[in-house]
């Protein structure tokens, strides 16, 4: 980072802390209806605007959908993934008032969720993808012991407001940075930890290059790994807004790891589990393409790599 950007970053720290503050204490006194229309409203301006994050979610899109979707309906999708964006992040400030009666009334769990509720260690997947951030509050509210790995925010007073948010129904968050040891005592005591899977991790970070939405994408192998050396079951769990600002909260099941072996390659194998994992991942946001983070530069090139010719070039 050049000087001037460092400047440049030291002087909207104080902006970004007091915008967050301010967010803080309006957001939570909208009735439910308005942050709904905000959100649609952002979405919709945001399309109009000459947006960093419309460009990426456009060469996002065309490398995904090629021919297979007309400019009007990758219009439709992007619109609808800014303004699905918008709804999270407004949630997360809109659900710290009253969590305890406001998630019951608009979070609503299928009941194929319910083994996720059973006493025993899960490894928890999901992508960002609908309601997120409420999922995990929501989880955490029923009584389920949920620890999220996460990267943290560059303001760090910004950083620590968003985790006391995230952490008001009970939720507890991890960075990224030095998680292993932790993940491993919740495994061993039949806690849960939880990955949003689906950015790119550089391989010197323990990243594993894999099929994503049809593209190579290098992604993380610590949930597969941890998974294979301690039997942990992967289970998948998404939240789809619906009508009337409410949230399903659903599963795609789960993948039991085979049973460790010391003879066996355990890199291959934690390839081939992150490989289900993605396409796991990757069948839901096809299946709803409108819900996921399209605006976000999920996928990087790496200097001497062969790349399909309609690969992003961010």
């Amino acid at each position: 980072m050049t000087d001037t950007n460092k400047i440049r970053r030291t002087l909207r720290r104080p902006f970004e802390t007091a915008g967050f503050k301010l967010l803080q204490v309006l957001i939570p006194l909208l009735p439910r209806y308005a942050v709904v229309g905000l959100s649609r409203g952002v979405g919709r301006i945001a399309w109009l605007l000459p947006l960093r994050e419309k460009r990426i979610g456009m060469q996002n899109l065309n490398a995904v959908f090629g021919d297979t979707k007309t400019p009007n309906e990758k219009r439709r999708i992007l619109t609808a993934s800014f303004s699905s964006f918008c709804q999270t992040m407004l949630d997360v400030f809109w659900f710290s008032k009253n969590p305890e009666r406001r998630i019951p009334k608009y979070v609503h769990f299928d009941a194929d969720y319910e083994p996720f509720f059973q006493e025993k260690a899960h490894i928890y997947i999901t992508a960002h993808f609908g309601g997120w951030e409420v999922m995990a509050q929501s989880i955490a509210l029923r009584g389920a012991d949920l620890a999220s790995i996460a990267a943290t925010v560059k303001n760090r007073h910004v950083d620590e407001l968003f985790r006391q948010l995230r952490e008001k129904t009970g939720q507890t968050i991890i960075p990224q940075k030095g998680a292993l040891r932790t993940m491993i005592h919740r495994i061993r005591n039949k806690q849960t930890v939880g990955f949003v899977l689906d950015q790119n991790t550089d391989e010197r970070d323990g990243g594993i290059v894999v099929d994503f939405l049809g593209l190579p994408m290098s992604v993380s192998a610590a949930p597969a790994g941890l998974a294979y050396r301690t039997g942990t079951e992967l289970f998948f769990g998404f939240c789809r807004p619906e009508a009337g600002g409410k949230y399903l909260v659903y599963s795609l099941g789960s993948i039991q790891p085979p049973d460790f072996d010391k003879t066996q390659d355990a890199d291959q194998i934690a390839l081939e589990l992150t490989q289900q994992i993605q396409d796991k991942i990757s069948a839901e946001i096809r299946k709803y393409p409108e819900f996921w983070l399209w605006s976000y530069k999920h996928w990087r090139r790496k200097d001497g790599s062969a790349y399909p010719a309609h690969y992003p070039d961010y």
